[in-house]
């Protein structure tokens, strides 16, 4: 894998907009757990409960593993804004650790939206 060079404002754009990202998450979440109350409340029938089982445990680990990147996202913010401080805001080689952290970011959007998607058609047929 080529490493590849990014100055510190770019790596804390790219963290900033991560975070954002993750945030808008977990507001959704929130959404989402309002609309299984209303589903479970309109119809207690056994597959649905069922359903708003799944869901509410899929979305207590999202939250989970939201907290977890929230975490990661600025402690890496952290570190660049010592290096910036330091004087080192040239560019930056990105590390085995940048990349992986930006992989997680990457896999955490795609897993969201495809839990997202999975929980409308849940909504489609129930609600």
């Amino acid at each position: 894998m080529e490493n590849k060079k990014k100055s510190i404002v770019a790596l804390h754009e790219e963290i900033t907009e991560w975070k954002s990202s993750v945030e808008l998450v977990r507001s959704e979440i929130s959404i989402f757990q309002n609309e299984l109350k209303e589903i479970v409340e309109k119809n207690n029938h056994e597959e649905v409960l069922k359903g708003v089982e799944h869901f509410q445990n899929q979305f207590v680990r999202q939250l989970e593993v939201s907290d977890e990147l929230l975490h990661d996202l600025h402690a890496k913010d952290h570190e660049y804004a010592i290096k910036s401080e330091s004087g080192l805001d040239a560019d930056t080689i990105l590390t085995e650790e940048d990349n992986k952290l930006k992989d997680r970011a990457k896999i955490y959007d795609k897993l969201f939206t495809e839990l997202k998607n999975e929980f409308r058609l849940f909504l489609d047929k129930w609600m």
